[in-house]
């Protein structure tokens, strides 16, 4: 299973330097980029996105008023071969920790219809920053962190996934108690206390990684989702995404997995 990877860029902005740096790490060096115009959108972009990638990769530009999800559909399936996974990274900046806001964004609506597209997975790439321009502040490494909750399909797709990004820290995380050997996920596994919330468990265990400021730390997140149900999903995901969402120097990727 390889990865091709696609960055939808709607600005060069500091989330988009992240999400740069991460496709081309996890992509072996190269990624495709694609841009539809807005109605805010920069006029200057293409300027922009040379003076942040030197120009490789273009940044593909489709007309005013193009379908943005029909779009990035289109390009997925350009770029699908055989069993190869696409990563679409979805860099989204924020001016302030607003789950109400980040709901109303059309990113959102694109997150929902990737999610039960084969052979997609969708990596988020959030900052909470009022920058317009990158900043030039990059990290020095990755670190890759399944979340494992119980050892099933959806749980070994993902850590398949996790391995195929050729990052040397790969890992995977657990919390509380478990009924599975740690030797059947063929990974190591950081075990974790659950004192509480799910979510609260992950973010403190995120931040003891990211008190590395060099460091970004990429959680893989199994994704449960039921077919007979076309857009139902585990609350378990759900509440590790509200929870991560603007949290610095996280990206969380979204690894569906179809049920029912």
């Amino acid at each position: 299973m390889g990865n091709r990877v696609l960055v939808y860029a709607e600005a060069v902005d500091v989330a988009a330097e992240g999400a740069v740096w991460y496709a081309r790490t996890v992509g072996g060096g190269t990624f495709s980029a694609l841009h539809v115009p807005g109605k805010n959108t920069d006029s200057g972009i293409h300027a922009r996105w040379f003076d942040l990638t030197g120009g490789e990769p273009r940044l593909d530009v489709l007309p005013a008023g193009a379908d943005a999800t029909a779009a990035v559909l289109a390009a997925v399936a350009k770029l699908r071969r055989g069993d190869d996974v696409v990563t679409v990274v979805l860099p989204e900046q924020f001016e302030k920790r607003s789950l109400m806001a980040a709901a109303q964004r059309a990113q959102f609506r694109l997150k929902l219809r990737l999610l039960v597209e084969p052979g997609v997975v969708v990596a988020d790439v959030p900052t909470v920053s009022s920058e317009h321009r990158p900043e030039g502040r990059l990290p020095d490494r990755l670190a890759v962190r399944v979340i494992a909750g119980q050892l099933d399909d959806a749980t070994r797709r993902a850590v398949a996934y996790a391995k195929d990004l050729g990052v040397d820290d790969v890992r995977a995380v657990q919390f509380g108690e478990r009924d599975w050997d740690a030797e059947d996920l063929n990974l190591p596994v950081d075990s974790e206390p659950k004192p509480g919330r799910l979510g609260d468990a992950m973010l403190a265990y995120a931040r003891r990684l990211t008190e590395d400021p060099t460091v970004i730390v990429n959680v893989v997140l199994p994704e449960r989702i039921d077919e007979s149900l076309r857009w139902l999903r585990g609350r378990r995901a759900l509440a590790i995404k509200r929870c991560l969402l603007f949290e610095p120097h996280v990206i969380l990727s979204s690894v569906p997995f179809r049920a029912g």
